[in-house]
């Protein structure tokens, strides 16, 4: 992957062949968003929005085939690396993501209702066809259809921050090396993100289907500073990167349990500073 870097920082002929190819193959455009992030980071808007205008022509081939992700993706990790550059607060720039999530959002469910639409009723077959009682029998075709729309925004609001993580670390790598690790490790939301947030979720219910459309895209930022927690505390207190590879073989196992878990230690950390509480290794 830092080979890959060195390319696309060798000159702007170099990444616009990297992005170009890397939009036109299938599944690939993850790479270009992270260029675009990349030379966003480094050289500035204004040579991101070059970079940005290449790649967005074979990414509009693909939304003209009835596939707008590669688009949003590259496009919405443009934005973020603009905002990081200039405010160089992931706390800020996470803040964004929600902005922007809602956005590319309410698009996609734009562009692609009919294929959500399809889903449902895949779906609604399903729970007509079983005979025991499954799990969202009781959400109804418009909660169905508000689940597949939210995890679509969240889905593509988590492929942008991706990028976006990919394009500081390999700016860290090229010119600053250990400072994504630095940054990471210290990454804590503003009281007054997490408690909005934590706000909404707990009044969510009250907003009936519309809090099960954007609940996915609103944890994001929490769960992000929950993870950035759990990595600075691991290394701070010198523990050994088993105790990583643990924590995240249990995320798969307990999932939905652990997400709760990060989202709470995210609200309580933007308050007390956790990992100013624990005591380093000597």
């Amino acid at each position: 992957m830092r080979k890959l870097a060195e390319l696309i920082m060798r000159g702007r002929s170099q990444a616009i062949l990297v992005v170009f190819i890397a939009t036109m193959l299938p599944m690939m455009y993850w790479i270009s968003a992270a260029a675009v992030g990349l030379v966003t980071l480094r050289r500035g808007p204004s040579d991101g929005a070059g970079l940005l205008a290449w790649s967005l022509l074979p990414a509009g081939a693909w939304g003209l085939v009835g596939d707008p992700t590669p688009a949003m993706v590259i496009l919405g990790t443009y934005v973020l690396a603009v905002i990081l550059r200039r405010t160089v607060s992931w706390g800020y720039t996470l803040a964004v993501l929600i902005p922007v999530g809602v956005l590319a959002g309410i698009a996609l469910e734009q562009m692609l209702h009919e294929v959500l639409g399809q889903l449902v009723e895949v779906v609604q077959e399903l729970l007509a066809q079983s005979q025991a009682t499954m799990p969202g029998a009781e959400l109804g075709a418009d909660g169905w259809y508000q689940l597949f729309a939210g995890g679509l925004s969240a889905a593509h609001a988590a492929m942008m921050l991706a990028s976006l993580v990919l394009a500081r670390w390999w700016q860290s790598v090229l010119y600053n090396p250990g400072g994504f690790r630095e940054e990471f490790h210290r990454l804590r939301l503003s009281p007054s993100l997490a408690l909005s947030v934590m706000a909404v979720l707990v009044l969510g219910p009250q907003f009936g289907l519309v809090m099960v459309h954007w609940l996915p895209l609103l944890i994001l930022p929490l769960v992000f500073a929950g993870l950035a927690l759990v990595h600075g505390s691991v290394a701070k207190r010198k523990v050994g990167g088993t105790w990583l590879v643990m924590f995240y073989m249990t995320v798969v196992v307990l999932g939905p349990y652990l997400i709760t878990m990060l989202v709470l230690l995210a609200v309580i950390d933007s308050l007390v500073d956790i990992r100013r509480r624990i005591p380093a290794k000597t």
